[in-house]
């Protein structure tokens, strides 16, 4: 009889987690940005800090910036510039996990949290933003060409969201200044 109240207890324990964090994937209109239905800048960030406070969490931290998104507002207007968000929008839903999160940080920067990809299953993400950059820049006649420029950090448990964001934005910096359009990885420097 005991065992049976314990399981019966940790099922019920188990299917309120389940349910917590289906609530908590499931967004609210204030927590989404209209434009794109993708998390705004706060709700992501505390989705990633509370990843990263379980125990043996991990994960990594993917933002990309589209690249002269301020000229392909001065030159086509807000509109396509607003078309050109939500067609990267969706191709990031499309080309990654149903179960990775997406968020916009920035007028033209996303953000992805991969969680569980480790240092060692990292490299598929420069592949994947090189083939979404092809994709990109191939689009239909009537969208202006675009490309993505990105950075990664992994993070472990005990991090936080700024912390990585500060890596991957040192990496981001670094493609730009090469040119744009590529991913890099922050790598943790061994003393």
């Amino acid at each position: 009889m005991k065992n049976l109240l314990w399981r019966h207890g940790r099922s019920q324990d188990t299917q309120s987690r389940k349910q917590e964090r289906l609530a908590e994937q499931s967004y609210s209109g204030r927590e989404c940005n209209a434009l794109n239905s993708v998390t705004n800048r706060k709700y992501f960030k505390r989705m990633v800090d509370r990843a990263l406070q379980e125990e043996g969490a991990q994960g990594c931290l993917l933002v990309l910036d589209i690249d002269w998104m301020q000229e392909i507002n001065e030159q086509f207007g807000l509109a396509m510039g607003d078309r050109v968000l939500e067609r990267v929008a969706n191709m990031l839903r499309r080309n990654f996990r149903s179960c990775d999160r997406i968020g916009r940080l920035e007028e033209d920067e996303f953000a992805l949290w991969i969680a569980g990809l480790s240092a060692q299953n990292v490299d598929g993400i420069r592949r994947r933003i090189a083939q979404l950059n092809d994709r990109l820049m191939h689009m239909e006649e009537d969208m202006p060409a675009v490309t993505l420029s990105a950075g990664a950090a992994i993070g472990e448990a005990g991090e936080d969201f700024d912390c990585l964001y500060r890596r991957a934005g040192e990496v981001l910096n670094r493609v730009k200044e090469r040119g744009r359009c590529g991913c890099e990885i922050y790598e943790k420097r061994r003393l």
